[in-house]
């Protein structure tokens, strides 16, 4: 997951804006390659990764003991174990879709963060890539597929606010060939390419 998602997750943790002091929730953390790269910007802070996979949490704490700002947690995000305005920023890369109660899970991120705070997330899978609907049957859980005017439009119902979207692109360069994976030709993985990732941030009302 890391190898295919880092190039973009990085141009959006950069987003953040996340400064030396900042206390930072990491949404389906999988690995903790995210959190990793979060930690190394907020030296004074914290970062607590979540995930609702035993096995992943654990993953991601035996790959990151060298970071002392760092701890991991089993937890959903339709339930935080955390208190009100407890993070300045948040961020979820590839795992809000996955949540049946989506707007109960913005809810509970709006909650624990921060007034003025923000969330960030990116995901690959809504309407506007086609391709990317492939992945559904792939995946054999279920998933939401929503368009980017109506993730906006639950950030807006959870409370968030200065809610915005763009897109995001791999930089590495397109592969002349393609030999299979996630897509049913080198047209369709081409055009997943092409159409970027969707990021939407939000901020915590003031």
């Amino acid at each position: 997951m890391e190898k295919g998602h880092r190039p973009v997750g990085e141009q959006a943790i950069d987003l953040m804006n996340i400064s030396a002091d900042a206390r930072v929730l990491d949404i389906g953390c999988g690995s903790g390659w995210a959190a990793r790269l979060m930690a190394e910007k907020t030296h004074e802070g914290h970062v607590v990764g979540i995930d609702i996979s035993d096995e992943m949490v654990r993953l991601a704490g035996e790959t990151s003991k060298s970071f002392p700002n760092i701890e991991f947690r089993v937890a959903s995000a339709e339930r935080l174990p955390f208190s009100d305005d407890e993070f300045s920023r948040a961020f979820s890369m590839e795992s809000l879709y996955y949540y049946a109660d989506m707007l109960g899970a913005l809810k509970e991120i709006r909650r624990v963060l921060q007034p003025g705070g923000v969330f960030v997330t990116v995901v690959d899978l809504y309407q506007e890539n086609r391709p990317s609907h492939q992945w559904i049957d792939q995946l054999n859980v279920p998933v939401q597929l929503l368009s980017s005017g109506q993730y906006r439009s639950l950030f807006a119902q959870a409370g968030f606010v200065n809610v915005r979207d763009q897109r995001l692109y791999d930089p590495r360069p397109l592969p002349d060939d393609y030999s299979g994976g996630s897509f049913e030709t080198r047209e369709d993985y081409l055009e997943y390419r092409k159409s970027g990732s969707l990021v939407v941030r939000g901020e915590g009302a003031k």
